[in-house]
């Protein structure tokens, strides 16, 4: 009975302490004016695009923003791998990192141009910045390091 518990408190507390193998964190792409704006035809140039780059990365979970822009940086790359986006909300990033941290297997996570840099810290612990022009960096986490890649 005692090597029944150990081995379900074992799997139980393999499964809480997961942690995906890559992150992939970017902001979303160029996008016009107004509220709650749609990807400009650049933007919609960068969206297809990250799919060349991120389709063989063996992909597992795909997370944006509920946002018009950040979606439609992620449909591209979600219809391709037929994985659902699972939303998240930018002001809650402590219960997204939570969430993260249960999964397993590759990660992608779209966001914006202040929420993006605040998510790699809660992560690794490190500072990067997206200046509001920029619109092609690529941030892959592992563990605790970061490295910074141009989706160009």
């Amino acid at each position: 009975m005692r090597l029944l518990a150990f081995i379900v408190g074992l799997l139980f507390s393999q499964t809480v302490l997961a942690t995906p193998d890559t992150l992939f964190l970017l902001r979303h792409a160029e996008k016009r004016d107004g509220i709650n704006p749609n990807l400009s035809q650049a933007g919609q140039a960068r969206a297809e695009h990250l799919v060349s780059i991120l389709k063989d990365n063996k992909i597992k979970h795909i997370f944006s923003t509920n946002y018009n822009r950040t979606l439609e940086t992620v449909k591209p790359l979600s219809q391709e791998l037929d994985i659902v986006v699972t939303h998240y909300n930018p002001r809650q990033l402590t219960a997204l990192v939570k969430q993260l941290k249960t999964l397993q297997g590759n990660t992608v996570i779209v966001g914006h141009s202040n929420t993006t840099p605040q998510l790699v810290k809660l992560l690794t612990g490190q500072d990067v910045t997206i200046n509001e022009d920029q619109f092609d960096k690529l941030f892959v986490v592992r563990g605790k390091s970061v490295q910074e890649l141009s989706s160009n």
